[in-house]
């Protein structure tokens, strides 16, 4: 997922454990809220579509903890992301999203949602992230606690109170299996959202089973366990006109009997501090970490700066540099890696 600076704009309640900023915000530095990036063209009196365009590059220095030679690599990618939002009647809204991205060459639909709403009630049913963990972050390279992202065809609940308390729960057919069972498991999440000040949020979520999330911690099992373990999530949100700060948390409550002892029990946490400098200039510093995290740095810093064009564009630069627990992370060779360093730009373009 790309989650970069762009644009102006204010946030929507189109995700509904999604902090709903009280005053305008300066940059999208959400899922949801890149979500709602494009341009709105207004095609008929109740259907808008626009689309967000993407292009990163990134380079990354290698070095490692046994003879092995540093290592370089460069890649880069684009993904064209195309959104149409119907509102036929005041209480219903269907949404959908289309991405394409030139590493898989393919179109895939990346979310698909109809929802009814009614005063503070809001139900929903489709594709969708499932509301746990709001993943923030400034930079065009992706947060590592983002290996929590989960998402699945889902029915969820959510009543807010007050423009003030978000909660939810969501239910699905998750892909984790048992190992000894057989047919469709019914996974859920719980999560609340709250507002202290207005400046100030804070936010909890629980999911029953991790192995559901994207980024298949059971894939070398057939997503097959002995037992579920839940995920926990939680996130501190401070914000005002010149500066945010986020703090956010993704973990295992407890271990998985199918993975290696010393990375059965995942855990990434993030820490950004975001200054809004200019109208068209941000500037981000990052502090994250993980522990058993396949193949994931123990710690990593950097800083991001980001150029906007008005509505229509920005442009952002990382660097990050990453330290490894003592052979514990390994490349495609199974070389062990002692510290990375990563460059990465990101051009993205509303229409």
């Amino acid at each position: 997922m790309l989650l970069v600076c762009l644009l102006t704009g204010v946030s929507s309640r189109a995700d509904p454990l999604e902090p709903s900023y009280p005053d305008p915000v300066r940059v999208y530095s959400t899922r949801s809220e890149q979500r709602e990036a494009g341009l709105k063209h207004q095609l008929t009196p109740w259907l808008t579509a626009g689309g967000l365009v993407q292009g990163e590059w990134h380079y990354d220095k290698t070095t490692y903890s046994n003879d092995y030679s540093n290592r370089s690599d460069a890649d880069k990618s684009a993904n064209l992301q195309l959104g149409a939002t119907a509102t036929p009647w005041s209480f219903a809204k269907g949404e959908l999203i289309l991405d394409y991205a030139t590493d898989t060459d393919r179109i895939e639909v990346d979310e698909a949602v109809a929802s009814l709403e009614r005063n503070a009630w809001e139900l929903a049913y489709g594709r969708q992230y499932l509301p746990f963990g709001v993943y923030f972050s400034h930079f065009a390279s992706e947060p590592l606690l983002e290996f929590g992202e989960t998402r699945s065809v889902a029915t969820t609940l959510a009543y807010d109170i007050q423009d003030r308390i978000d909660l939810s729960a969501s239910v699905f057919h998750g892909q984790g299996r048992k190992a000894n069972g057989s047919g469709l498991n019914t996974d859920w999440t719980l999560v609340m959202s709250a507002w202290l000040h207005e400046s100030v949020s804070l936010g909890l979520g629980y999911l029953s089973d991790l192995a559901d999330a994207d980024s298949d911690l059971l894939g070398d099992t057939g997503h097959r366990y002995e037992r579920r373990v839940p995920g926990l999530s939680g996130y501190l949100l401070w914000t005002s006109d010149d500066f945010e700060v986020t703090a956010e948390f993704v973990g295992a409550t407890r271990s998985f009997r199918e993975l290696e002892a010393d990375r059965n029990q995942p855990l990434a946490w993030n820490i950004e501090f975001a200054n809004f400098l200019l109208p068209r200039f941000d500037w981000a510093l990052r502090l994250e970490g993980s522990n058993e995290l396949e193949d994931e740095p123990q710690l990593r810093y950097g800083v991001s700066v980001s150029f906007r064009a008005g509505r229509y564009g920005s442009l952002t630069f990382d660097y990050l540099h990453g330290r490894y627990k003592h052979n514990f992370a390994t490349d495609d060779n199974d070389n062990f890696i002692n510290q990375d360093d990563r460059f990465a730009a990101q051009l993205s373009l509303a229409f």
